[in-house]
């Protein structure tokens, strides 16, 4: 299956990388140097082989869907299959559903904001369970 902005991945991977839902999320994260991909839809996901080829190239892999029931929904199922994956949404307080809508209603700066809260959230869940 095809991954949207999966050619601007870097080649040697990173530490974190965000599987969103559109590819106008992917293009608002790489604005905020982000690397992230989406599938054509949200009812496809990667497969098996491109989950492992992209979990040996990057320390964190994220699931960033919209915050609708939908969006939640789908990041569990996923998360069941893929336990080691990370998965965040925004709050509902924003008053956003995905990132690209957060980007353009709070700016660049808030959104860069946001992204190091979700950053210290992970790493510090991922002591939590050493």
């Amino acid at each position: 299956s095809q991954l949207q902005g999966a050619s601007q991945l870097p080649k040697n991977g990173g530490e974190f990388l965000v599987i969103t839902k559109s590819l106008k999320d992917v293009m608002a994260l790489y604005e905020c140097n982000i690397s992230a991909i989406a599938p054509l839809s949200e009812n496809q996901f990667v497969t098996d082989l491109q989950y492992e080829k992209l979990k040996s190239k990057f320390k964190h892999i994220i699931l960033f869907y919209d915050n609708d029931l939908g969006g939640i929904s789908n990041m569990n199922k996923k998360k069941k299959k893929f336990n080691d994956v990370h998965v965040v949404f925004i709050p509902r307080r924003y008053q956003v559903k995905d990132f690209s809508d957060f980007r353009k209603k709070y700016r660049k700066e808030k959104a860069l904001n946001l992204i190091e809260e979700v950053k210290l959230y992970i790493n510090g869940k991922e002591e939590n369970n050493i």
